[in-house]
């Protein structure tokens, strides 16, 4: 998983790290006996996975659910898509809300209402323009070395600020451990840092550091 393409979503809907993460790993099996029996995996990562990402209601936003696809896995065609007689791209971002649906690139770049009408019939509501093509791409992606040395100088924190990176990173490590575990669903308590429905699954979430170095 990439910190970096979910990152927009957890600036954007000002997401706090997960309560609830869940997973459903691939895995592979061996005859044994005429018998096939899975082969149990928990020291790499699985060739394909979802995840699911429960988050808490936070001011006006309601309760939302993140799902992560991977390793060539997607989700069903939305209907909006099947009408027109097209296809999920390789990758991207899927916003599914109570009026309507949202296709993306990888980054969130190119946001468009789905089906093609109904982004026509924004358009035409707000008055705004078809954007070129140039900037229907991937975007320009800001100077992240200026950014940077911004924040060393007073402005605002970087993209890489601890206080923004902890929900993410909460999120994408409990993803880890929930796969180490076969798909095992970890309640989260981000107050306390600890998995409450699975105490033994706290292990995994530090080492036992060696020595530091000496002079």
């Amino acid at each position: 998983m990439g910190h970096y393409s979910l990152w927009p979503i957890f600036q954007l809907l000002e997401l706090d790290s997960p309560f609830s993460v869940e997973s459903t790993p691939s895995h592979v099996c061996r005859v044994s006996d005429t018998v096939c029996e899975r082969i149990k995996n928990d020291y790499s990562f699985p060739a394909a996975c979802t995840i699911r990402m429960r988050f808490a209601p936070k001011g006006e936003r309601k309760a939302l659910d993140v799902f992560w696809y991977d390793g060539g896995i997607k989700p069903a065609a939305p209907e909006e898509l099947v009408a027109g007689n097209d296809e999920l791209s390789e990758e991207g971002m899927l916003f599914v809300g109570d009026k309507g649906k949202i296709l993306a690139g990888f980054r969130s770049e190119n946001p468009q209402l789905i089906p093609e009408q109904k982004m026509r019939a924004y358009r035409a509501a707000n008055h705004l323009a078809v954007p070129a093509a140039a900037e229907r791409g991937a975007g320009s992606r800001p100077d992240r070395n200026a950014a940077w040395i911004a924040s060393f100088k007073g402005g605002p924190a970087s993209y890489g600020d601890f206080q923004l990176a902890r929900p993410i990173t909460d999120a994408v490590n409990l993803a880890s451990i929930s796969l180490r575990l076969g798909g095992r669903r970890l309640l989260w308590d981000s107050g306390t840092a600890q998995i409450t429905n699975l105490p033994e699954a706290n292990k995994f979430l530090t080492r036992e550091y060696r020595t530091g170095w000496k002079v």
